[in-house]
């Protein structure tokens, strides 16, 4: 009794070591990549959270001899309307490029291309995915010239129709935005639930119309459970993604005209780089980073309650 006890120490002593030895291989692996996300997330944050306490400034006195001033940039940034506007714009932006645009198109090409054949899906997703590779600043010269007043395709269209030009870049330009974000964002949704779809069984799908389980049942009661997690995780990236653009909205509106298509990522740039105000700007940043810190932890909030649930 006393040598099978020995030799079950023995053997759990081994377990520990190699699950020991493993973890620690692990972490060594991850050193990298750790070393890398200190370096360019994490300490950017910490300085630009400290900076957000200071008056520094990118010329002038302020430049190098800074000083800390607390909450004013805060004060300042909290009772500035166009800082709201710019938060709101964001708001719309992400609710009508994000949720409506990216999320339900990009969905329902999923579900296209699972039941396509192989050459309808080739030309489907070879079209969808060719928007997302194209370089940003090359997707938005090439809508700049679609949307352009005297001579875009889109008011060709128009008058072809039989209807008078738009100005979409002046009269319109946050739904200009939106559609050029929702055409080149799309992919990702795409390709997100192309995997999860292409995950599920087809025997679940093959038992239930076999049970006589219409199609629209199937898809509530096998699709949508199963791919909860996915649905989750676009979610929070798209918003995220969403959330942060700037480039594309930069150099296609510049947030103009008169700010109707400033999100904050632009009103960030404006106050930083054209007014020079790094520690505004940089309280302007916290704010965005704590939004987007926020939405990732009700996604974490989501399925940890999903998983304990399952537990």
């Amino acid at each position: 009794m006393l040598r099978t006890n020995t030799q079950s120490v023995v053997v759990l002593g081994r377990s520990y070591s190699r699950r020991r030895l493993s973890e620690l291989s692990l972490l060594i692996f991850m050193i990298p990549a750790l070393v890398l996300v200190i370096a360019f997330v994490v300490v950017p944050a910490a300085w630009a959270i400290l900076i957000s306490f200071t008056n520094q400034s990118l010329i002038g006195p302020n430049a190098r001899n800074y000083s800390f001033i607390g909450f004013e940039n805060y004060i300042k940034l909290f009772n500035d309307s166009e800082f709201w506007n710019s938060l709101g714009t964001s708001f719309i932006f992400v609710f009508g490029s994000a949720f409506v645009g990216q999320f339900v198109i990009g969905f329902a090409l999923a579900l296209m291309l699972k039941h396509a054949g192989v050459l309808n899906r080739g030309v489907i997703g070879g079209s969808v995915l060719l928007a997302w590779v194209i370089p940003e600043i090359v997707a938005v010269y090439i809508w700049a010239s679609v949307l352009n007043f005297q001579s875009g395709s889109a008011n060709q269209i128009l008058l072809t129709l039989g209807l008078e030009k738009q100005r979409w870049l002046i009269d319109t330009p946050l739904l200009s935005i939106i559609v050029v974000n929702i055409w080149r964002g799309t992919a990702f949704t795409m390709l997100l639930f192309s995997a999860a779809l292409e995950a599920v069984p087809d025997t679940l799908y093959d038992a239930a119309a076999v049970d006589g389980a219409s199609r629209w049942e199937r898809f509530r009661h096998i699709t949508l459970p199963l791919i909860r997690y996915t649905i989750l995780l676009d979610f929070i990236l798209i918003t995220m993604g969403t959330f942060s653009v700037f480039g594309l909205v930069f150099a296609m509106t510049g947030g103009g005209p008169l700010g109707r298509s400033e999100v904050i990522g632009v009103y960030i740039y404006r106050n930083a780089f054209e007014y020079r105000e790094i520690g505004y700007g940089s309280a302007a940043s916290v704010v965005m980073l704590v939004i987007n810190l926020t939405l990732a932890l009700i996604y974490l909030r989501f399925t940890r309650v999903e998983w304990s649930s399952e537990g």
